[in-house]
């Protein structure tokens, strides 16, 4: 019988000393992972012109802010705000009724001129009846474009009293306010809308995207709505 802790023998090969394996490392975090910049180096500089995109969750790209400056203004002017047809319908009757005022009154002067009896009932002077009938033309058609045109120039919105009536302006493609030359334009080109009594500017209206006529196509305007 021996006291103590056993000794292994030297000659037992079970009694040898058993092979040392090292414990694993532990595991890296992925703050470890990641290079840091050494001790006093400068911060990261961004290139000149570079903006990185906010990214949200799972890289999906934040969204995008609204359209501002022109680009709001041309989206307010598209399909919903220029469907106003029947508008544009009854605007074109109120104005042509008030410039036809003025017509009217060119002739109510003119026709007196022109219809002054000779002494034998015949006309006097038909040269006068000439200068009559010229001068109501040229009077007729200044009154008609100076309504169309002048009108809306001097407006603060860039209406005729038609266009006041039915909450209805005339603006350009990109929501601007439009020039003298361009409202001339749109005028000139009646002579093609009011082909028909007016049947193929309606036709060309409800078949264009913006509801436009052939003037506003070709001076690039557009009939808005003001108000509800």
């Amino acid at each position: 019988m021996s006291t103590g802790e056993n000794s292994p023998d030297p000659g037992d090969p079970r009694s040898g000393t058993r092979e040392q394996h090292p414990a694993p490392p532990p595991p890296r975090s992925h703050a470890e992972g990641r290079p840091t910049a050494a001790p006093g180096s400068a911060p990261e500089q961004r290139e000149p012109g570079r903006h990185e995109v906010p990214v949200s969750r799972q890289g999906e790209a934040a969204p995008v802010p609204p359209p501002t400056g022109a680009a709001a203004v041309e989206r307010r002017t598209t399909p919903g705000d220029v469907n106003v047809v029947w508008r544009r319908i009854a605007q074109y009757i109120i104005d042509s009724v008030i410039s036809g005022i003025g017509a009217a009154l060119a002739f109510a002067v003119a026709l007196p001129l022109a219809a002054a009896p000779g002494p034998e009932g015949s006309l006097a002077q038909p040269w006068l009846a000439t200068i009559a009938y010229t001068a109501f033309a040229v009077l007729a058609v200044a009154i008609f474009l100076a309504y169309w045109v002048l009108v809306p120039v001097m407006s603060v919105k860039g209406q005729t009293l038609g266009m006041m009536l039915m909450g209805i302006r005339v603006v350009r493609g990109d929501g601007t306010r439009v020039s003298a030359t361009r409202h001339l334009v749109r005028v000139l080109l009646f002579i093609v809308d009011g082909i028909l009594s007016g049947l193929v500017g309606l036709l060309v209206i409800l078949g264009t995207e913006r509801n436009q006529r052939v003037g506003d196509l070709v001076a690039d305007t557009l009939v808005v709505r003001t108000r509800d």
